[in-house]
């Protein structure tokens, strides 16, 4: 699995701003949001695979991607560089 790391800050906005341009970018839809009160973890299904974009308050955000998707990494690194 690949880990993408967005930010060391576990910032609610910048999460939504993140979540925001991965769904429009990517041309996906959120099969699951699963907010705590310290974390988050919202799947995203593009096509046939599926990222989690996760964030935990004291290791800030990162986005998962599942092996055999480099195509999808390269895509996201695009989106959030």
């Amino acid at each position: 699995m690949a880990i993408i790391e967005i930010s060391e800050h576990a910032d609610w906005a910048l999460f939504e701003q993140v979540a925001q341009k991965l769904e429009q970018g990517l041309g996906g839809s959120w099969k699951q949001k699963a907010d705590g009160l310290d974390q988050r973890y919202w799947d995203l299904v593009v096509g046939e695979q599926l990222l989690t974009l996760h964030l935990e308050h004291y290791l800030g955000i990162s986005v998962c991607i599942p092996d055999n998707a480099d195509e999808m990494v390269q895509q996201v690194r695009t989106l959030i560089g």
